[in-house]
């Protein structure tokens, strides 16, 4: 019945978009926001007037709740019982009722550009235009977001490390050109090579990657698990297994969120694997106590390879499962601009699964910010480290 419905309408259109072209596109507008997020700047990302309306790629959408197919050239989006259904190819845009409305689609960049007034009116969502350290933002939110006003005096210094990154130069951290910081001390040491520029459209790009945050939650915790939250995407926690570093309320927090809580211990060629499991099971009973659960899955501070091969056998015959990193994203000693850059950089080398880790650093919630939306762009999946999953480790130790 679709199909049928579209192929009338666009023989009723036809006729009228043949000499339809693509308006030429401003750039006056130059970075989107959904919700209280900053989406990485790239060519398929930036907003765009067309006509005088303003348009942004269609997955911008896709973050607030708004399903998106496509079939026979045309793109359905849908939210709360309302779609809309654009053809670019044909110039025509029509709702669930056969209404149809006089902004169309356009392809650009690669992607589907959809008019932002007409989505926001059918899906209950709004939108603003803001001036935010010198660039212009484009703001869509669905209402569970912070004010204008909050959201341009919270997000300066984002703005100003994602405009460095597009640009691929370095970031002064808030630091005016003379050095002196913003608030009148000494500037940050700013990075000493430039960062890198974002392939938005790598030839390799990961099979998977598991998000994973080592070290003792701290004061930046709080924003970590908030950006997951925002980003719907869950992580493995490998907590320090001296529990007197852990807070307690955000390791709650951690597991009633749904991440996986794990263990961090340090390497120590002197102690036998007893002791090892001996500290584990400490950490664990603390772990049983704050949540409920306890954990099998465990970490090297400095890889599991540094572990002797008794070690090894020990932790592996008491249940525990050997997890390494395969790829630091580097929050914990540059910015998060370019920690995104390097970080997505590095995914475009690789066809294989990635553990990434991060830490609780000041960066680290803006990172994962950056780092998640270019796994959406890219279509890279992400998952959660679990006891059911073959360990990777440079131990190679499975089991």
């Amino acid at each position: 019945m679709k199909k049928s419905i579209r192929r009338i309408l666009s023989g009723l259109l036809c006729a009228g978009v043949l000499a339809l072209g693509i308006p030429a596109p401003s750039r006056a507008l130059t970075l989107t926001a959904v919700n209280d997020s900053i989406l990485p700047l790239s060519d398929s990302t930036m907003p765009a007037r067309l006509g005088g309306e303003v348009y942004v790629p269609y997955s911008v959408f896709s973050q607030l709740g708004v399903s998106a197919s496509s079939s026979d050239g045309v793109l359905d989006l849908s939210a709360n019982g309302e779609t809309l259904s654009f053809s670019p190819a044909e110039g025509y845009v029509y709702d669930q009722n056969l209404n149809s409305y006089s902004t169309p689609a356009y392809s650009m960049n690669g992607t589907t550009y959809v008019p932002v007034k007409l989505c926001c009116g059918k899906f209950g969502l709004s939108y603003s235009t803001l001036a935010v350290a010198g660039e212009t933002v484009l703001r869509v939110t669905d209402g569970s977001a912070s004010s204008d006003s909050a959201f341009a005096a919270a997000k300066s210094g984002t703005i100003e490390n994602t405009i460095n990154s597009y640009k691929g130069i370095s970031s002064a951290n808030g630091s005016s050109s003379n050095g002196a910081s913003s608030n009148g001390g000494t500037a940050a040491k700013p990075d000493e090579t430039s960062i890198p520029k974002v392939e938005e459209k790598p030839a390799r790009k990961p099979a998977r990657v598991y998000l994973t945050f080592y070290g003792a939650p701290d004061k930046n915790t709080a924003a970590v698990l908030d950006t997951l939250r925002e980003s719907g995407r869950t992580a493995a926690f490998f907590l320090p297994v001296k529990s007197a570093d852990w807070t307690d309320d955000t390791v709650r927090r951690i597991a009633a969120e749904g991440h996986t809580l794990a263990l961090l211990l340090d390497a120590d060629e002197k102690a036998s694997g007893d002791a090892l499991v001996e500290q584990l099971t400490l950490a664990n009973e603390r772990l049983r106590l704050l949540t409920g659960v306890q954990t099998r899955i465990v970490s090297v501070s400095t890889g599991c390879a540094q572990l002797s091969r008794t070690q090894r056998d020990v932790l592996i015959a008491a249940g525990y499962r050997l997890w390494d990193a395969t790829l630091d994203a580097g929050d914990e000693k540059g910015t998060a601009a370019r920690a995104y850059a390097e970080t997505a950089q590095r995914f475009s080398e690789t066809n294989a699964t990635v553990v990434l880790s991060l830490h609780h650093s000041k960066e680290t919630a803006e990172a994962v910010e950056l780092i998640s939306a270019y796994m959406s762009r890219q279509g890279i999946p992400s998952g959660t480290i679990s006891l059911a999953l073959t360990p990777i480790n440079g131990a190679n130790e499975t089991r």
